[in-house]
């Protein structure tokens, strides 16, 4: 079998997006555009879209010589990580509890709980390669549940962004072109 350079991506085009939409909002079937629900996150963080993998393994040991009779997974999941650095009501309103918002005059004023919350959106994350020009991947997630994930720094060094870490629920597609073919 010959090597394919094609099938070795490279991330971070100008065109990789996140969308959210309201949960239940009908998902694409494929590579087709997405309906008008679905809102751009914006600019993201120069660390990219991390998926990893959350999975709890657990061991089960005999009595003679500890050994490991069986091994399973007892949870098994797909987390998201990302850093969003537009600061607009999408933004906010994912990373606080934002109770009321309103704009006047180009100024959004939002009345906030001190609190966190988890929520729970449709998502679709498109992923290009940098060599070409059209979606090399996309995530097709029903139910994504997203909330903030660690500081937010205000400071003269770097962008005030928004840390967020996403749980994949359920089952989810994806869908990649073929460069095999």
């Amino acid at each position: 079998m010959a090597v394919n350079s094609d099938l070795a991506r490279l991330y971070g085009s100008e065109a990789d997006a996140i969308y959210i939409a309201p949960l239940g909002t009908a998902m694409p079937v494929g590579l087709e555009e997405l309906g008008p629900a679905f809102e751009d996150i914006g600019w993201l963080s120069e660390d990219g879209i991390v998926e990893t993998p959350s999975a709890s393994k657990e061991k089960i040991r005999g009595h003679q010589g500890a050994g490991v009779v069986r091994t399973y997974m007892s949870e098994s999941g797909t987390e998201i990580a990302f850093t969003a650095y537009e600061d607009k009501e999408l933004t906010n309103r994912l990373r606080y509890n934002v109770l009321s918002s309103e704009t006047v005059d180009g100024v959004r004023t939002e009345e906030r709980n001190a609190g966190q919350r988890v929520t729970a959106v449709a998502c679709v994350i498109d992923l290009f390669d940098r060599s070409f020009s059209e979606i090399r991947g996309r995530f097709l997630i029903p139910r994504f549940e997203i909330g903030p994930d660690g500081e937010r720094s205000f400071t003269n060094a770097d962008i005030a962004g928004f840390p967020f870490l996403g749980e994949i629920v359920g089952n989810y597609s994806y869908v990649s072109t073929d460069s095999e073919a």
